[in-house]
């Protein structure tokens, strides 16, 4: 191999017979390392056979070129390992095919099997393995993925070779060339295919931390489903993502792009999808969902729904002075949806707290997604107690809840419980921690921060990141916001666009702005009555730049002078 600088043994043939430079046992797929081959001997050349196999009774063979091993498709079975449950796992043939694929590339299908498909949920995971072997496209995207997400996992910026980066963007590029090569007149490709390109693409960008590229991916696959209007049509999708599929993976999405970058992002031509493009039906409460999964996927899409309102009223805040009849209009179709919003939510949230109180088998088998439910159960009833248009002040009715988010995140990351001045409190009974007294005493250092060589998490469904970037902002209980903060800038997560280092570094940013017009000394202990009207942020929606920076824009509450920008870079 060409620069290789793999160093050969004196005297071990480099000609040698097939079977004694890669004997293997069979194939192992838990495995993450090229440390599969149990045996491998000097060969002593022999034609037609060599001594050694001879002796051993092993059919030898000769390559005519040294080119790595291969592993036939056919031979393989592809096992879908679902943490957390111990039923016999699922196993999944790969379809029949005559190719062989390089030892590199069956890796990163290998990582992209086991561990990327889990970070869309189970089910969807499935139905994304399924079109990355059926499809030669998403093939080629998921060995691009699964090398990269392998690397951001074992967080290896120092350790990754210049042939693995190199081969990761080899295979992205030709995925790209592939996709653009296909003309739609002529093809047969089906209509899922492309929009689960559309999701991979996403997802590689926000892996390599291009948000900005992420964000125009996630577009694309959005106008997609909206000049096709597959979903609003029921159009079935005839091979691998079933319509329910699609529309929650779309609706996280979208859910990101308006979290973070707000409606700004779509061209006008979009906007009126932020209405239309999903027909989101309101939540049965007369059938409520039977599990985790469903519980989930219907969170997600009530979810959908209340950010759409958000983005849409934001936009709206500063015409509330126009009192033409269309917007009046406007204002009062805007009302009626954040009412029926109101309360599909909060059927959700009875219907959640019901299942949870029944005692399901899947309370102790999912535990991670139950707690990761309980999180936003709290974070959405802050929400949904909220007037329209909000104050500032709004926030400060809603301490019990912060601090409730605060400790269930801390659950989820393992962190010791929180201890204040009087004491522990009993993470698992969810005590809140008493209002402690302004003083310039400094506070409580969370734990040490983790080394680099921590793994990070990428994640695509329902996560920390955003509960916890609301409480940093809004909560001005000095405890629980800086608890929030060291969480969200330890937990080395990315979850689609939420980089969690990047947004640990913004809610610091934001919080010592708001100390600093209060008068309140860094490091110092306050309550929500310390930090006056006039000396609260109001952030707007923060942009993505085209290179690795972001730009944040804030104002004071009540100050109608235009926003203050900042730039950050990673």
């Amino acid at each position: 191999m060409v620069g290789s600088n793999r160093r050969i043994s004196r005297g071990r043939s480099r000609k040698g017979c097939i079977t004694c430079k890669y004997v293997r046992g069979p194939p192992d797929l838990t495995r993450h390392t090229d440390k599969s081959r149990i045996r491998r001997v000097k060969c002593d050349e022999g034609k037609p056979t060599c001594q050694r196999c001879t002796s051993t009774g092993r059919k030898c063979d000769y390559e005519d070129v040294a080119d790595p091993p291969k592993v036939d498709l056919q031979d393989l079975q592809i096992v879908q390992h679902i943490p957390g449950i111990t039923k016999p796992m699922k196993m999944w043939r790969v379809p029949q095919s005559d190719g062989c694929i390089p030892e590199t590339e069956y890796r990163a299908l290998e990582f992209f099997q086991l561990h990327t498909t889990l970070c869309f949920g189970k089910d969807t995971g499935l139905h994304l393995l399924q079109a990355a072997y059926h499809e030669p496209i998403i093939r080629t995207m998921a060995i691009a993925i699964g090398s990269l997400h392998r690397s951001f996992v074992h967080n290896e910026k120092g350790l990754t070779t210049r042939e693995e980066t190199q081969f990761t963007v080899q295979h992205y590029n030709k995925a790209i060339r592939q996709l653009v090569a296909i003309d739609p007149r002529t093809s047969h490709q089906s209509n899922d295919m492309f929009l689960i390109a559309c999701i991979l693409f996403y997802c590689f960008e926000c892996l390599q931390g291009h948000y900005k590229l992420a964000v125009q991916h996630g577009i694309s696959g959005l106008k997609i489903i909206k000049q096709q209007q597959l979903l609003a049509t029921g159009q079935s999708f005839p091979r691998y993502m079933p319509r329910e599929t699609v529309t929650v993976l779309f609706a996280i999405l979208e859910n990101q792009i308006l979290e973070v970058e707000g409606e700004s992002s779509f061209a006008e031509d979009m906007r009126p999808a932020l209405y239309s493009s999903f027909n989101t039906p309101t939540f049965d409460s007369s059938r409520p969902p039977s599990n985790i999964d469903e519980m989930r996927a219907s969170f997600e899409l009530l979810y959908h729904r209340l950010t759409r309102f958000l983005s849409v009223c934001e936009v709206l805040e500063v015409e509330l002075n126009d009192s033409s009849f269309e917007f009046v209009a406007q204002i009062q179709h805007l009302k009626e949806e954040h009412m029926q919003v109101r309360s599909d939510l909060n059927a959700w949230v009875i219907a959640f707290e019901t299942w949870l109180n029944a005692g399901s088998a899947e309370i102790d088998e999912e535990p991670y997604s139950v707690a990761i439910l309980k999180i936003w159960r709290f974070t959405i009833s802050i929400m949904l107690a909220l007037e329209w248009p909000s104050s500032e002040l709004s926030w400060d009715n809603h301490i019990d809840e912060f601090a409730l988010i605060v400790s269930l995140v801390s659950e989820v990351l393992g962190v010791p419980p929180i201890c204040n001045q009087g004491g522990s409190n009993n993470i698992s009974e969810h005590h809140v921690p008493p209002p402690v007294q302004n003083s310039v005493s400094p506070l409580p250092l969370l734990r040490p921060r983790p080394s680099k060589t921590q793994a990070s998490t990428f994640s695509m469904s329902l996560g920390i990141v955003t509960p916890l970037y609301l409480c940093a902002t809004r909560c001005r209980e000095s405890f629980i916001r800086h608890r929030a903060i060291d969480l969200i800038s330890t937990c080395h997560r990315r979850e689609g666009l939420w980089d969690s280092e990047l947004a640990g570094r913004i809610t610091r940013r934001i919080v010592s702005i708001e100390e600093a017009a209060a008068g309140i000394q860094p490091g110092a202990h306050y309550t929500s009555a310390d930090i006056g009207f006039a000396s609260r942020v109001r952030s707007l929606n923060p942009q993505y730049g085209q290179e690795n920076g972001i730009k944040i824009r804030y104002n004071w509450e009540g100050d109608s002078s235009p926003p203050i920008e900042e730039f950050f870079t990673w």
